[in-house]
């Protein structure tokens, strides 16, 4: 089940991500080895057709908007930029730019066919149940990051594919994830600067305000030297989230025993397995009359709250038409929402958690 070819414009060497730079390890028979290659015929997406015309900024930040609720998307950066709007704008700009520039709708629409098999396996990401904030819990065991283990293109794509999953499982009043670090048996190998700068740059610039809370647990003596020189290159803000766990009990501090892995000391008895594409899972992206059918009907909720938007914008918030305008646009919104939803199974391919029933085709969330 091969995956669908990267478009053109997709740069296949974007820059280190997690850590995973250029290779010299002489490549063996899992190197390359995408899902797709492993995964029964007919489990894939079809063919991915790129964009043939240039995109307005208006396109492009409507696809950005995926499933969130648009003004979600919007605070995220003016929070980061301390309600600044004109530094707000721009860092969005840059972001939509960055989404268009690297083909992220096809990270999307091809899914986990193109990534690494080994990679999958190991468990890198792993995103299992929430912490007491009700924030869903991202689990990195550190010691199974390999930097030589798989190119560095397919680490781009799976980073970028792990934080759009994440933005599926974000909620309200859930908008932040919740990181656990595990530096157990952390070794020198398991790390790398140019994964670690460009991590914290695109978390900052691309996802911003999606971290809630950052875990390290049992930090090791490697990680702890590591520290001194990680803490400068902290934002204020991020640094502020970070929490050391070296035990059980401090790590409950955090996260309800029922929700954590008997791994961790706690009750749950969840361990990470990949599961394999199935034939026919994808089928539905391949119905280009329902798939169109779908677009149409969000890109007429798009139209119907950016035209309410306006009005609301447009008027006095003391009168009486203003609330009016409100409650029209926060049902626009929601429609909006819907329709998205909608959408999704159409141009979206099955994810390891919507085949492990923690995502349902309507994007709800059960754990």
């Amino acid at each position: 089940a091969s995956p669908s070819p990267a478009p053109s414009g997709k740069s296949s060497n974007s820059g280190s991500w997690f850590g995973f730079g250029a290779s010299t390890k002489t490549e063996d028979e899992s190197y390359r080895k995408t899902v797709g290659q492993v995964a029964p015929a007919g489990s894939s997406a079809p063919e991915f057709v790129a964009q043939g015309r240039a995109r307005s900024i208006r396109d492009v930040f409507w696809a950005a908007t995926l499933c969130d609720h648009p003004d979600v998307l919007v605070l995220r950066f003016l929070r980061a930029r301390k309600w600044k709007v004109d530094d707000a704008l721009k860092m969005l700009l840059a972001c939509l730019r960055w989404r268009l520039d690297e083909e992220i709708d096809w990270v999307v629409w091809t899914g986990e066919s193109a990534l690494n098999y080994a990679l999958m396996q190991r468990g890198i990401g792993a995103m299992h149940k929430t912490d007491r904030l009700g924030q869903p819990i991202l689990y990195i065991p550190v010691r199974q990051n390999d930097p030589s283990a798989q190119p560095q293109e397919q680490m781009v794509d799976y980073t970028v594919y792990l934080m759009e999953v994440a933005r599926i499982m974000l909620h309200p009043p859930a908008e932040k994830v919740c990181l656990l670090l595990d530096t157990t048996d952390m070794t020198m190998s398991n790390m790398d600067w140019t994964f670690f700068k460009t991590f914290l740059h695109y978390l900052e610039h691309y996802y911003p305000e999606c971290l809630g809370l950052v875990l390290i647990y049992n930090a090791s003596w490697v990680f702890n030297s590591l520290w001194k020189l990680i803490c400068p290159l902290l934002d204020p803000v991020v640094a502020s989230k970070v929490h050391f766990a070296q035990s059980t009990a401090e790590l409950q501090k955090f996260i309800a025993p029922e929700n954590l892995s008997v791994e961790y000391g706690g009750s749950n008895s969840y361990k990470y397995q990949y599961v394999l594409p199935r034939a026919g899972e994808n089928a539905k992206m391949a119905d280009v009359t329902a798939r169109n059918t779908a677009m149409a009907a969000r890109l007429a909720a798009c139209d119907r709250l950016e035209a309410v938007t306006r009005k609301w914008a447009g008027i006095d918030s003391a009168t009486s038409s203003s609330q009016t305008l409100s409650d029209e646009r926060a049902a626009a919104a929601d429609d909006l929402v819907v329709a998205s939803r909608a959408m999704d199974k159409f141009v979206r391919t099955r994810t390891l958690y919507h085949r492990t029933g923690v995502i349902s085709d309507d994007l709800t969330i059960h754990w």
